[in-house]
């Protein structure tokens, strides 16, 4: 697989600053350089007193795989059911989908029930949004891992030629094609 054992971006070399006047500095120095002054004044103006700086986290997605995703009446969505970083940028449009996908599953269960929500039916119906979403989000995560671990990875020579030869010509366009996905329409 291509997980590193470092599960953390930054990737390994690069330092996390605390204190917030050297995150501005961070920030500005080499991040914002390029940015049109508009965004700049933003970052020169930006309250000290709020600003931190937190690594991104993977989190496996076994969880999504194998594990119980609702029970009875309860269910996750949103981040809490696809953590993914955010190198495919999905994790809005996934929650979108979540919203889309569970309204549609309660939908059909209050039509087929005489427009009732039974509630003895709920985890029927929060059943099937679950298996629904389960297998998209999970090739979300890996993909939008992968994604960032090649195209953030640096600029050696062997990863070089895994980013420019293999990753582009060949795995990003399968991604690009997957994250177009269909949740279905929801008709009132």
């Amino acid at each position: 697989m291509f997980f590193s054992p470092a599960q953390i971006y930054p990737f390994p070399g690069t330092s996390l600053a605390e204190d917030p006047e050297d995150i501005q500095k961070e920030v500005l120095e080499n991040y914002a350089k390029d940015l049109p002054p508009i965004y700049l004044d933003v970052v020169q103006h930006a309250d000290l007193s709020t600003l931190i700086w937190a690594p991104l986290m993977f989190r496996y997605p076994w969880n999504v795989v194998f594990g119980k995703l609702s029970k009875q009446n309860i269910t996750v969505a949103g981040d809490a059911m696809h953590p993914m970083t955010p190198d495919l940028a999905q994790g809005g449009c996934s929650a979108l989908e979540d919203a889309v996908i569970l309204g549609r599953h309660i939908r059909t269960s209050f039509v087929q029930n005489g427009q009732v929500l039974v509630l003895k039916n709920l985890s029927e119906v929060l059943g099937k949004y679950v298996e629904e979403k389960r297998w998209h989000v999970t090739l979300l995560i890996m993909w939008s891992y992968i994604s960032g671990w090649v195209q953030q990875g640096g600029s050696g020579r062997g990863m070089k030629f895994l980013r420019d030869a293999i990753f582009y010509k060949f795995l990003f366009l399968k991604m690009v094609k997957y994250v177009n996905y269909d949740c279905g329409k929801l008709d009132f």
